[in-house]
């Protein structure tokens, strides 16, 4: 349950984010793709810039390390989170907005769900899911879209679980230092 909480905290705080018309993003109109992987053991914050580049910090047990490129790709290469039992529950599609959940159709929310929100050049999808009994087997995943420069680094400064020494790599990894 507390992974749902992150994961619904971590949407709002996205949902937060100042939308800038595209010439404002650095690095080209798409800008930055930030994601985090979450489960009560383990967290993984990925980076990716405009131009391919890719930057992940993993935390595990309080110790935080830089992930190699074979680790990332490793990591990309397995689903965040499946959705083989969810269904859109309510969506609301605007001019410049896009709102959708998925989940549980019968309202008891056990296998989790995902929200997605697209508005202002900013895509942010979160999914949970809740495992099996007890926390431990609980996930989470963020992806935010189109971010500034700016945004990235205020989003690697507040990865508290990252040491200062990981948060630097991924700065200069980024070329953001």
């Amino acid at each position: 349950m507390r992974v749902v909480l992150t994961a619904f905290v971590a949407l709002l705080v996205a949902a937060c984010v100042e939308a800038k018309p595209s010439g404002e993003l650095a690095g080209g109109a798409e800008g930055y793709t930030l994601e985090i992987r979450a489960s009560e053991a383990e967290q993984v914050y990925l980076i990716t810039a405009p131009d391919g580049e890719t930057v992940a910090g993993r935390a595990v047990d309080g110790v935080s390390t830089l992930m190699d490129s074979a680790a990332i790709q490793a990591l990309a290469a397995v689903p965040a989170i499946s959705e083989d039992q969810r269904q859109e529950v309510v969506a609301l599609r605007l001019p410049g907005l896009n709102l959708s959940v998925s989940g549980d159709p019968s309202g008891k929310g056990e296998q989790g769900g995902r929200v997605s929100i697209e508005i202002g050049g900013h895509s942010v999808e979160v999914n949970a899911d809740e495992g099996g009994s007890g926390e431990a087997d609980d996930r989470a995943h963020v992806l935010i879209r189109g971010v500034p420069e700016s945004e990235v680094r205020e989003f690697i400064a507040k990865a508290d679980q990252l040491s200062p020494a990981v948060q630097a790599q991924m700065l200069a990894e980024l070329g953001l230092q």
